[in-house]
């Protein structure tokens, strides 16, 4: 059986542990203990990941809005899995909607999930360990990840949320991707959830703001956030209507 282990936070002090992770990686980790058993809860981490991948691009600017579609502009990403998306934009023969991508993104880089848990395995956040079952070799769905490096994300999170402090671009981001999954409400205390929502809505509406952020970011942002919001509805309706 494959499984991911905790490192320990002593580990990931040293240098090649602190390189930045991406929005994907954060969201996994997030994600990570409050997922439930509901098919519209996977489908909706689904599109979140897939969206995180569309806002890292955009910031680096290898992704660009025209209309309501994003395109791909030809660079080189930071991490392979944000090269293996840019792949997929640019071997598009036109133009598609942020939700078509949303859509596309998970079984073209499939297994997603499994893909950034290792890149966080490569970078020392995790560590596998390999184990039989039978002759067989299993797959664990979900990595255990270590508390030291989830503990400082949601605390990250919570100066901002609760605390009012001033997100950089990434966290300011990473909360626009929280917001539509309804993912706000597990990173603060019961008592701090609406105003935390309050507080995420106002950023949201900054990262997508061309006064706020450089246009060029701003609007494959906004095409990428509006997609997500939508896709998110879709499965929650199709789920509760089911």
């Amino acid at each position: 059986m494959l499984r991911w282990s905790r490192v320990g936070a002593a580990e990931l002090c040293q240098g090649r542990h602190m390189t930045a992770m991406t929005l994907s990686e954060e969201l996994l980790l997030l994600a990570h203990d409050d997922e439930s058993d509901q098919p519209g809860a996977t489908v909706a981490l689904g599109t979140g990941l897939a969206g995180a991948l569309l806002l890292d691009l955009a910031a680096e600017g290898l992704v660009v809005a025209k209309g309501k579609t994003l395109v791909g502009v030809a660079g080189t990403a930071s991490r392979p899995l944000l090269a293996a998306t840019l792949t997929e934009l640019l071997a598009s023969d036109e133009p598609r909607p942020a939700q078509h991508w949303l859509t596309q993104l998970p079984p073209a880089l499939a297994p997603l999930r499994t893909q950034i848990a290792t890149s966080l395995a490569e970078r020392g956040a995790l560590t596998e360990e390999r184990c039989t079952a039978l002759g067989l070799v299993v797959t664990a769905p979900w990595p255990d990840v270590d508390p030291a490096l989830e503990h400082e994300l949601r605390a990250r999170l919570q100066r901002v949320l609760v605390y009012s402090g001033e997100p950089d671009a990434h966290t300011a981001l990473l909360i626009s991707l929280l917001r539509p999954l309804a993912m706000v409400r597990n990173v603060v205390d019961k008592h701090h959830r609406k105003q935390a929502d309050a507080r995420a809505k106002a950023i949201t509406q900054a990262t997508a703001d061309a006064t706020a952020t450089p246009a060029a970011v701003a609007r494959p942002v906004h095409v990428a956030q509006a997609a997500v919001l939508a896709a998110v509805m879709t499965a929650t309706t199709v789920t509760t209507t089911a």
